[in-house]
């Protein structure tokens, strides 16, 4: 997954490294300057034949260009999220690459589509909930997660949670035995 939040940082930076404004790139290009504002501002992407126009100017690898071997290290939650893309940090979390950061430290902090995608990545990855999560989570939330497991889309054990459902969450849990 990408952040384009720092692609359009680094980007930015290696514009002005080379004393362009926008509108010096976007003719340059051939593109608009709307289209650099967005690429620079992480709402877009360049195309892959403006990505190896941008290595090929800058002087820079594609890794470094989609900042791809980039250490993501922030001092606390809210800085994470201002300065990355939030759907790259769900992904980075879950994937379990953001030192000392894990889905019970942001749950709180993500929006209900935020946290259904994290939901699903989490059982897209085979990844237990845990005790600490399942009780942050909201009836919807667990019901999700109990038709995937008796679906047989999540195949996670659930009976370690068992002591922290409700009654009719056991009930379901126990239809699939």
């Amino acid at each position: 997954m990408l952040d384009l939040i720092q692609i359009g940082k680094k980007l930015t930076q290696l514009r002005q490294a080379k004393e362009f404004t926008q509108d010096d790139l976007a003719e340059t290009m051939y593109v608009s300057h709307q289209a650099v504002s967005k690429w620079e501002r992480g709402i877009a992407l360049p195309s892959i034949d403006n990505l190896c126009y941008l290595m090929d100017l800058y002087t820079v690898s594609l890794e470094e260009l989609l900042c791809l071997e980039q250490k993501i290290e922030a001092d606390n939650l809210d800085e994470l999220f201002q300065n990355h893309n939030r759907e790259f940090i769900i992904h980075e979390v879950i994937m379990n690459r953001v030192k000392d950061v894990t889905l019970n430290d942001i749950i709180h902090k993500l929006s209900d589509d935020e946290r259904k995608y994290a939901l699903y990545l989490l059982m897209d990855q085979n990844l237990e909930i845990g005790e600490i999560l399942w009780p942050r989570l909201s009836l919807n939330e667990r019901q999700l997660i109990i038709h995937k497991y008796l679906d047989g889309k999540y195949k996670k054990s659930l009976t370690s949670l068992r002591h922290l459902m409700t009654y009719s969450e056991i009930k379901k849990v126990k239809e699939k035995k």
